[in-house]
This record gives C-alpha cells, sequence and structure tokens, in this order.
C-alpha cells in the first residue's frame, strides 16, 4: 500500500509521537510518507516527507499540492492527524478517489451541525486509541459505527529498553508528570495536592518533576511559588528523551482532564514505575485501581496527596504495582500489534465501494 500521513502541529506532543511510530511501523513494509507543516516536527522523521503551508482550513495551494502527491505517489490511504486539518483531506480524497481516515486521540463530543455531517459522511473511517472515545462520537449522532476503529496505541519498547541502562538511583523520592503544559492536563490541581502532600510530610525529601512545554508554563511556575513549593518543583522542559529520566522516578502522575489513552503514562508503565492517573478517556481500560495502577476517583486534592503519602511510606507496595502495571502493558501495546491492526484495518476499505 501507498500511505500519506499528514500532521500539521507546531508542537510535539502525544499525536505527533503517534504519528511517528504508526507511520515509521508500516513503513518497514509499505511506501509510507509524511506531509508536515513545522520543520521541528518533520525533522523527527526518516521516512519520505514533504513540507506545505496549510495556511487555514481550506488553503487552496495546500489542497492542489496535496493532490499533486497523491496522485504522484499513486496514495492508496490518507491519514489526516490534526481535527483543524480533516476538510483537507476530505477535498482531497474526493478529489483523487484515495480513502481517507482522521485519527482522534482525545474524548471529542462532535457537535452536531451541517459542517461536521458533511464532514464524518465523507471521512472514510476514524481511527481512535480508546473505547471511551469511540463510544463519545456514537453518542453525537454524528458518527456512524461502523466507521470507528479502535486500535491501541503500541510502544517503541526499543528506545524505552535502552533507557533502562541510564538508570541512576536518586537520593530523594521522585514524583513525575509528562505533557503539554496546558489546562486541561491539570497540573494546577497536581501543584496544589503535592503541596498538601509536603504538608503531611514536612521532612521528606521529595521531588515534582514536570517534563514539557506550554503556554501555561509562566502561571504553573507563580503557582508553586505562591504555594511555597519552588524548591521542590523542576519544571525539565521539552526532552528528546523523557525516558532516562522517568526510569528515575517513583511515581508517575497524570492528571488530564480528557485523553484517550496517554502514551506517556503506557511508557512509565512498560518501565515499571507505579502510575497514578484520573478516569479520563480509556484511563479505565488500562488501570485497575490498586492492582496495576492508581485512579483518582474524585477532584480532591488531599486524595491524591494521601496517594502520594501512601507511596512515599510503603515503596514495597508500589513497586509490586509497577510491576504489574509493567506485565499489562507489555501483553496489550505492542507497535507490533497497532501496526498489524492499521494495515487490516487499511486493506479491507481497498476494493470496497465507497459508501
Amino acid at each position: 500500500m501507498n500511505i500519506l500521513f499528514v500532521n500539521t502541529s507546531r508542537i510535539w506532543g502525544g499525536n505527533e509521537k503517534w504519528t511517528h511510530m504508526a507511520s515509521h511501523a508500516l513503513a518497514s513494509r509499505h511506501n509510507v510518507l509524511l506531509v508536515y507543516r513545522c520543520p521541528y516536527l518533520g525533522s523527527r522523521f526518516s521516512i519520505k516527507k514533504m513540507k506545505l503551508p496549510f495556511i487555514n482550513r481550506v488553503d487552496l495551494f495546500t489542497l492542489y499540492c496535496l493532490k499533486k502527491i497523491i496522485q504522484r505517489e499513486h496514495i492508496d490511504i490518507l491519514i489526516s492527524t490534526n481535527r483543524k486539518h480533516y476538510l483537507l483531506g476530505v477535498l482531497a480524497s474526493k478529489i483523487t478517489g484515495c480513502r481517507h481516515f482522521v485519527r482522534c486521540g482525545i474524548v471529542w463530543n462532535v457537535p452536531d451541525n451541517i459542517y461536521n455531517r458533511f464532514l464524518f459522511r465523507e471521512i472514510d473511517g476514524i481511527i481512535v486509541n480508546a473505547r471511551a472515545i469511540q463510544d463519545m462520537l456514537i453518542k453525537s449522532g454524528v458518527v456512524r459505527k461502523d466507521k470507528i476503529h479502535v486500535v491501541y496505541n503500541g510502544l517503541d519498547t526499543d528506545i524505552l529498553d535502552k533507557s533502562k541502562l541510564k538508570y541512576k538511583s536518586r537520593d530523594e523520592f521522585v514524583i513525575i508528570s509528562s505533557g503539554e503544559l496546558v489546562p486541561r492536563k491539570g497540573y494546577i490541581f497536581l501543584l496544589h495536592a503535592f503541596a498538601k502532600f509536603l504538608k503531611m510530610q514536612p521532612d521528606s525529601n521529595v521531588q515534582l518533576i514536570l517534563i514539557g512545554k506550554g503556554r501555561q508554563e509562566q502561571e504553573l511556575k507563580s503557582v508553586a511559588k505562591k504555594l511555597g513549593i519552588e524548591q521542590q518543583v523542576t519544571f525539565a522542559g521539552f526532552l528528546d528523551d523523557p525516558y532516562s529520566l522517568i526510569i528515575q522516578s517513583n511515581l508517575f502522575v497524570s492528571v488530564s482532564q480528557n485523553e484517550g489513552i496517554s502514551n506517556a503514562l503506557l511508557e512509565a508503565m512498560y518501565l515499571g514505575i507505579p502510575v497514578v492517573t484520573t478516569p479520563a478517556g480509556g484511563s479505565l481500560e488500562v488501570i485497575s485501581h490498586g492492582e496495576n495502577g492508581f485512579l483518582i476517583k474524585n477532584s480532591s486534592e488531599k486524595y491524591l496527596a494521601d496517594i502520594f503519602r501512601q507511596a512515599y511510606l510503603n515503596s514495597s507496595l508500589f513497586q509490586d504495582i509497577g510491576r504489574a502495571g509493567q506485565s499489562t502493558v507489555k501483553s496489550k501495546f505492542s507497535l507490533a500489534s497497532m501496526s498489524s491492526h492499521l494495515e487490516n484495518i487499511f486493506k479491507s476499505y481497498l476494493g470496497r465501494k465507497k459508501t
């Protein structure tokens, strides 16, 4: 198959990581290309790639270039990964006749309007990484169930295994979180819960490390300062290799308000780090509370602070839970399984009449 991925993001996040893993895995058996907008994003891909401007949702120059690429490369499958530019994919597909899939990685209650009804009528298939996303799309009444395909994220275990070689023990107890510093990731809630924990354990040697960049960074630094915990919070910024830091942590925390299934959460679990997360999105499809991880069942800062305290005082129990989480991820979230599932979905559409 000839497969074209389109990713128009200006930042590197979970969606971009998925695009990288899926495209490179499929490239071992198919002709796979990438169209992108941001030079930094493009530099991280080693497959054949082309930069286009994507000035707006209906950028006619970009549409013309997409059409030419699809025709020149005999593209069978077009995959749009950013919601803002789904429409360009729809138009390019209608002009060229290739199959068009979109990827949706967070829970989305699609507004029922003429635009969305047209969009999802013309899209051939939707790839989601959690049943919670599928359920919400169906509930919207805009998307047909038979068009939605749940494909769990795979993990690049080669990179993760290499990080284990960089393990260094640390004197302090390390709580870590990774993701874009934006409101939906819940970092203000996390800082307040961490401050409560420090009051419970005032003499503890504990560090909270936040990996990532985003528009909320300065606000979060101000909150940490107001709470009097700035010395115990490290803003590590964006890291090309976050895993060598995650492997040194005692606890991984995700307090996002909306996710599919977090790549960062799965990666921490693979590394054997005990995890704490909200029930947002597909977390309930992975985590069994108290068995292979912990779920924050309410928005109580004290509840999360209590979990931090339990982890700090009972490290052996949490290490057992970390090992259970590792077992879960190894059995369910392989990159080979993800790429094979995608391949079978795409093949099933070729030769089938468009509906």
